[in-house]
């Protein structure tokens, strides 16, 4: 219900192991390249960070006593090289860049997914926008009838809003840097070759490198649980308009696959709609959580960086959960346009008409999602 079988693969015990090695691996590399580790020492420490060949669980059990995986993970594949690699290890590292850059890798692939299930969504939307644009529907504000609206353009309403969420996080994933700085973000170790081994690290990451290390500066992370958070805001507002249109007492739209009630056979519950919104409803907490976290101290935070590790897994899987949920909403939404008619005369006293613009505000949406969409 709060997660997908795809965000819990990107993000489990197991995806973040990978991803720590994945970025082991890489500063070995990035070593090699640039000629401040033997390209054998390198080669032996890319071989060694094969995740089959770490426990997960018991790397999370060996954190505790250090507040961080990474400590025992280095400890481990130190002790899986022969002992002059062991000096190249984990090089120029300290333990908040291995976690932050892991963080990053990890996001920016559970994100992959809920963008796809975001624009699938987005393409019904447009579709019923279309198609609707000239169905009346009494609008409603205050949850009291008004005048006029139509169908096609609460659909081109809803779009906009998913439209700008999805914009949003494609930006704040595009944006996750590398993080590289060494134990006080000032290449301690590495002296002046640490630019040029951060650039060669970002490359072979696939990240942007920052000017300076942002172990201090938690923009990066906020940027994204706020990305996560709108998206989630965005479904749930049309989870919400499904729910309440569907009301037995209006009736105007449906959901094609209802759900069932264990004590009254003859309800049709709007499942997934429900579920979206129980998401969204989570989703400004974590947010808040991440922001509470910006306060540093110093150079290294005690207690506030580790809290974004779990707040931004739980978030990326609710996002996740919300999109792919209102993704089978969407799919299946069953649309009465003689009902929404029926209500929108029996409001108006008349024959009820859309709104002259409503068409056309439906092709400006319809022409700026085109545009947005990948």
């Amino acid at each position: 219900m709060f997660a997908t079988p795809a965000s819990l693969a990107a993000t489990d015990a197991a995806a973040w192991l990978r991803e720590l090695l994945r970025v082991e691996a890489a500063l070995a590399r990035a070593g090699a390249a640039v000629g401040l580790v033997p390209p054998g020492y390198a080669a032996e420490i890319e071989a060694a960070c094969a995740p089959e060949r770490f426990d997960a669980a018991e790397l999370g059990r060996r954190a505790v006593a250090s507040a961080s995986p990474v400590v025992p993970l280095v400890a481990e594949l130190r002790a899986r090289v022969p002992e002059p690699v062991r000096r190249f290890v984990h090089f120029g590292a300290t333990s908040q860049d291995v976690m932050d850059t892991a963080l990053v890798l990890v996001a920016r692939c559970c994100a992959g997914a809920i963008l796809d299930d975001l624009w699938a969504a987005g393409d019904r939307l447009a579709e019923l926008a279309d198609r609707h644009r000239d169905t009346v529907q009494i609008g409603r504000t205050l949850l009291q009838q008004a005048v006029p609206t139509s169908f096609g353009l609460v659909c081109a309403g809803w779009l906009a809003g998913l439209a700008e969420a999805a914009g949003g996080l494609v930006r704040a994933g595009g944006r996750l840097p590398l993080q590289y700085g060494g134990a006080v973000g000032a290449h301690d170790s590495l002296g002046t070759d640490g630019p040029r081994m951060a650039k060669t690290f970002g490359e072979i990451l696939g990240l942007p490198v920052p000017a300076l290390p942002w172990h201090t500066r938690r923009g990066p992370v906020v940027d994204l649980a706020a990305a996560l958070g709108a998206v989630c805001g965005a479904l749930g507002t049309i989870a919400t308009g499904v729910v309440l249109l569907g009301q037995n007492e209006i009736a105007e739209v449906t959901e094609g696959s209802p759900g069932a009630s264990s004590a009254m056979p003859h309800k049709r519950n709007p499942a997934r709609s429900t579920l979206v919104v129980a998401c969204a409803q989570q989703a400004p907490g974590l947010v808040a959580t991440v922001l509470a976290c910006q306060p540093v101290e110093l150079q290294r935070s005690a207690g506030r960086w580790q809290a974004e590790w779990p707040t931004v897994t739980a978030l990326l899987r609710l996002t996740a959960a919300a999109a792919w949920h209102a993704r089978a909403v969407t799919d299946s939404l069953r649309v009465d346009p003689d009902r929404m008619r029926s209500v929108a005369e029996t409001a108006g006293g008349a024959v009820a008409d859309p709104p002259e613009a409503a068409g056309q505000l439906v092709d400006r949406a319809l022409e700026a999602y085109r545009a947005a969409r990948p």
